[in-house]
């Protein structure tokens, strides 16, 4: 840390001083104000903290009471300390402790879930007592195995007789790419399309072209968690952009661009990731004519468009509607066919293909080759594929849906028609406390304020339905148990309430 910011007392305690005065222990209060502060960007990265003493002081808490805060954010990746150096906002060019360099999405793989990883003996988890249901993916499609084990040695053989280095992607996948966004409604040319490691990586691409430290970005809130690790790690600052049943709310976005100077706007108009939403063609033509007319860069993530569940038909994309917007548009083989895949891709508009390329090429020199190869065998099924997903989750879905009649009916909640979450609203109490309990009765699901811009919904929570049936039999039966115990401990429950 070079020359880093050095927050005082006072200033801090004046960020922070309003966020206390809400209800649950001191500690967390504080932590929250702390993560949210920095979020906005008005704690930048690299900063060092005052010492706990001071804050206290300034605060009027007890030193113990910062103490606490501090530990909690450390243990979530959001502080650095080191004796002698003080207490520190981490920087991302910091090594995580654990081995990955995130925030958002390091809540879902590095907490109690991760040990659902592979455990070595042919892939089974290692701890089978505990039931996932807070990363939303998919187990791979048999397309997948069938698709690698159709290798022939002379399709590699074309592969490697080459040096390997494919920045933009093979030509050949890039063509069923650019036909899919065509047959979709967004005429696209191969050249405006580049293969990237997934579509977290598109996402990157992107920022690093339009974003600078400070840069303001409108975003969904809820959203997709490694869209904040993205704008967090360019240094921008998020500002939340509400959701509701039909997507991200236009009507307030004119406000939002008067007061901040948005250089991007990230939204996820088909099945939102958490909500399962779809913005409709009205408001995509608006946030497309608003971005128009002000210079602003749309990103539309469409990684979760293959996901469809009901019989339901998507409005064109915001490129298609708006072609004079600046829109880039991200899709993805991890939500419909494997995450482990790694491939995605980021269509963009023509006077930018010379640029995203660029960008790609310094970035990593192309995404691996044979994992293309493999995707081009993949995509030529994909109509296969969807189908057999949606055969796969309806069920599941509506398990889901019916148990949670059954067992939490005073919970509030929307049937999403694709995509593979639901977005769940607890009648009272705290998101954050009830998935720690429900953490500790054996099932791990992700409260709303780790997909928040602002640390918000704090009475939501995404519950994943694409795990097996006993999975989430058992799942929401301990979820209602837990809701049980919660519930002791607090007051107001309302009437029952589903919305459909």
């Amino acid at each position: 840390m070079d020359d880093p910011i050095r927050e005082s007392g006072p200033h801090l305690a004046a960020l922070l001083t309003d966020a206390l005065r809400g209800n649950g222990p001191l500690y967390r209060l504080l932590a929250g104000a702390i993560k949210r502060a920095i979020d906005r960007g008005e704690i930048p990265l690299g900063t060092v903290l005052p010492p706990e003493r001071s804050l206290a002081n300034e605060l009027a808490v007890s030193r113990a009471t910062v103490v606490a805060a501090y530990d909690r954010l450390k243990a979530e990746g959001w502080l650095e300390s080191r004796q002698g150096s003080g207490t520190w906002v981490r920087t991302n060019d910091e090594p995580d402790r654990k081995g990955v360099d995130a925030v958002a999405t390091g809540r879902l793989f590095l907490g109690p879930s991760a040990s659902q990883g592979l455990s070595g003996d042919a892939g089974h988890p290692a701890h089978d007592d505990l039931i996932e249901l807070s990363v939303a993916a998919v187990m791979g499609s048999p397309v997948v195995t069938e698709a690698v084990t159709s290798l022939t040695a002379d399709e590699i053989n074309t592969l490697t007789a080459h040096h390997g280095y494919v920045p933009q992607g093979l030509r050949t996948l890039r063509d069923i790419v650019a036909a899919n966004f065509s047959n979709d409604g967004l005429p696209t040319h191969p050249d405006q399309v580049i293969i990237t490691t997934g579509a977290h990586q598109a996402l990157s691409l992107v920022a690093r072209q339009v974003l600078k430290p400070g840069d303001d970005v409108l975003v969904e809130s809820p959203t997709f968690p490694g869209a904040l690790d993205v704008f967090r790690r360019f240094g921008a600052r998020a500002i939340p952009l509400p959701v509701d049943e039909h997507g991200a709310r236009t009507d307030v976005v004119a406000d939002l661009m008067s007061r901040t100077q948005p250089m991007m706007i990230y939204v996820s108009p088909h099945f939102h990731n958490p909500t399962g939403t779809i913005m409709p063609a009205e408001r995509r033509r608006e946030l497309g004519e608003l971005a128009a007319a002000a210079g602003i860069v749309i990103v539309e993530d469409m990684a979760l468009a293959d996901v469809a569940i009901d019989d339901v038909t998507l409005p064109p994309s915001i490129a298609a509607i708006v072609p004079d917007a600046t829109v880039h548009t991200i899709g993805s083989t991890a939500k419909l066919y494997w995450a482990g895949m790694r491939i995605g891709w980021l269509r963009s508009p023509e006077a930018w293909g010379v640029r995203m390329l660029a960008t790609k090429t310094v970035a990593d020199l192309g995404s691996p080759l044979l994992a293309q190869l493999i995707t081009v065998k993949m995509l030529a099924r994909r109509d296969e594929v969807r189908e057999q997903r949606r055969q796969e989750l309806l069920p599941r879905r509506e398990l889901m849906c019916q148990r949670l009649e059954e067992w939490l009916g005073d919970w509030t909640w929307r049937r999403p028609p694709g995509g593979l979450s639901m977005w769940v609203t607890l009648p009272h109490g705290n998101a954050d406390e009830f998935a720690e309990l429900a953490l500790r009765q054996g099932v791990a699901i992700v409260p709303g304020p780790s997909l928040s811009v602002d640390e918000g919904n704090r009475q939501s929570i995404r519950l994943v339905f694409a795990r097996p049936e006993e999975h989430i039999e058992e799942g929401l039966r301990r979820l209602a148990g837990a809701w049980e115990r919660y519930s002791e401990q607090t007051a107001g429950r309302p009437s029952a309430r589903l919305l459909v």
